[in-house]
This record gives C-alpha cells, sequence and structure tokens, in this order.
C-alpha cells in the first residue's frame, strides 16, 4: 500500500488548482484529518507547492515539473526503472544506449527538454523546456510475429489519447500512422524504432518515442501553422507521463486485443477522407477506405482500383 503523501500526491496532480477539504481526503483514503495535515505538510517539506485555506488544500500549478515519485504513483508504481532528465539530446537516443546495455522491458525515459528531438523520417521535434513531455519506453516483444509488432505504434497512439483524456479531459484524433492532431493542427507525434539482434535477426526491443505538446505557445515560423498544443496550464506532465506510462505498458502487453485495432479506427482522423500519398516521390490521391489489423491503410484510387499503403506520410484534403 503506497504511503498517504504519495496517494495524496498522485490525487493532487490530476486535479491541479483544485481544492479538496481535509475531511473528503480523510473520508476517501480512510484515515484521520490529522494523519492527512501530517501528510500535506511532509509533501510541502519536499518542495511542493500545496496552499492551505478554509476551502482546504490545493495544489497549484507551479508544480509542475518532472518527478520520478509523481511519475510513479500515476502509472499505478510499476517497478521498473526511469531515467528523468532536465534537458538530453533526444530520449530515444538514450533509450537505444540502455537497451544496448540490456535495460529490461518497461524502462522509461523522460525529459523535460530535448536538443534534439526526432520524428520520422529524418525530421526533428521542437522541444522546448518546461512546456512539453518528450518520452521514451523500452518494451521487449519477446516472441511476437511481425504482425503483432507492426501494432506496437498504434498502440502508442491509442495510449496517448487514452492517456491525455484521462488527465484534461481532450480526446485528440490520430492522423495515420503516428500523429495526433486537434483541430487540423498536430500536437503529438510518435517515433518506433526497431533494435534487431546482430546474431538471430530478431527483433529484440522496441523503443517507443512520443512528444506531446502540453502547454507550447510559441512554435518556430516552419511549423507554426500546423502544429499546437493542449494549452492545459493546470496539466501536470508527471501525471500524464505516469497515465501514458501505464497505458502503454498495457497495451503493449495486449497487443492481440482486438479492441486495440478498433479503438485505433474509432479515433482515425483520415477514414473515408480524400488524402495524397507519394510512390517514388510521385503524388496520388485516394479515399481512405479501412485500416487493417497491421496498420496498413487502404486506399481506393480515382480508378476504384485499390492499394494497401504499410509506411510512409499522407494528407487530408483541406487541411
Amino acid at each position: 500500500m503506497p504511503k498517504l503523501k504519495d496517494q495524496l500526491l498522485s490525487c493532487f496532480s490530476k486535479n491541479i488548482d483544485a481544492f479538496f477539504s481535509g475531511e473528503d481526503l480523510a473520508e476517501e483514503y480512510n484515515v484521520s484529518r490529522a494523519a492527512v495535515w501530517k501528510a500535506v505538510k511532509a509533501l510541502q517539506k519536499e518542495g511542493y507547492d500545496i496552499v492551505s485555506s478554509s476551502k482546504g488544500y490545493c495544489f497549484t500549478a507551479k508544480n509542475d515539473f518532472l518527478n520520478e515519485e509523481l511519475i510513479r504513483a500515476n502509472a499505478g508504481n510499476p517497478s521498473y526503472p526511469i531515467h528523468v532528465f532536465d534537458e538530453i539530446d533526444s530520449t530515444n537516443n538514450y533509450a537505444k544506449i540502455l537497451a544496448a546495455k540490456n535495460a529490461p522491458h518497461g524502462t522509461l525515459v523522460v525529459a523535460d527538454h530535448q536538443t534534439a528531438g526526432r520524428g520520422r523520417q529524418g525530421h526533428s521535434f521542437y522541444s522546448p523546456k518546461n512546456v512539453g513531455l518528450y518520452f521514451s519506453l523500452l518494451i521487449k516483444p519477446g516472441n511476437a510475429d511481425r504482425q503483432m509488432i507492426s501494432r506496437i505504434t498504434p498502440a502508442a497512439a491509442v495510449s496517448a489519447v487514452e492517456a491525455i483524456e484521462t488527465i484534461t479531459g481532450i480526446r485528440p484524433g490520430i492522423k495515420w500512422v503516428n500523429d495526433l492532431f486537434i483541430e487540423k493542427k498536430k500536437i503529438a507525434g510518435i517515433l518506433s524504432e526497431a533494435v534487431t539482434d546482430f546474431e538471430t535477426g530478431k527483433i529484440d526491443t522496441v523503443i517507443i518515442g512520443i512528444g506531446i505538446n502540453c502547454k507550447t505557445m510559441t512554435f518556430p515560423d516552419d511549423i507554426r501553422n500546423i502544429a499546437t498544443s493542449l494549452n492545459a496550464n493546470n496539466l501536470s506532465r508527471s501525471a500524464l507521463a505516469g497515465v501514458l506510462w501505464e497505458r502503454l505498458l498495457y497495451w503493449t502487453d495486449h497487443l492481440d486485443n482486438p479492441a486495440l485495432m478498433d479503438l485505433y479506427r474509432k479515433d482515425s482522423l483520415v477514414l473515408g477522407k480524400e488524402i495524397t500519398y507519394h510512390q517514388n516521390n510521385i503524388p496520388y490521391t485516394g479515399i481512405a477506405k479501412e485500416i487493417n489489423d497491421e496498420g496498413n491503410i487502404l486506399i481506393e484510387k480515382k480508378d476504384h482500383s485499390t492499394m494497401l499503403l504499410q509506411s510512409g506520410e499522407i494528407s487530408i484534403k483541406d487541411w
């Protein structure tokens, strides 16, 4: 059973700037009001900004820094290793270093700021300090076949949607294959990278990188018109990281669950839309008709023939 102060910390982090009475907290956790007061004092001594008033206790937005204990509490206190950085070149790069040292399944890398954040196909990911969540999870797929491994990126997208909705009440949509959007602007990107065992040729480790624009208000000129953020000033990034960690651990352990791809399709922004895609640097257009259980997209061309797109980038007409 977690300590009372850790239970309160988890509760407070999900309800930034909200007041909780000592009486309600005592009833919720089946303790005395004196025990609640003592736990709050312990958190304040650790440096957390908790306002005490006649209305109760309030965990303020000043507490939005990445904290290992808080991340663990919101993830259900998993025993896997976690590495938290104020600044790093790329959380995916560091996760690869850990993978080379045989880090265990479930290892998490989180950073407040990336100096060289990476996206798919060589793109960079804008990663300023204090306003985003930059997150990489190391998983060991074991004997999972290629079909199951192909679902890892969809699993990451579903997990991110669920975590964001849990913490903020906002439910973003998924733009195939790896981006989350709100009102036609990108708020998060996913980069999954496989590490292959040299001797067996099998995939030994998959690094799932996720970058989320939580409070970013200004963007570089080249992405200003296509990027946005959750714009949630009362969001705890540690709480979001914890819930995302928990959701990812769940879905990557249930890749064979039919509900996974059903959820991915449910939140898809592309199904039924006219899209543009490229083959051999030549643009083509078609209607996105279906996303199969491997995450591939079925496109109906203008001549009514179809093709299955397994990877690449697409754009949606009128976006």
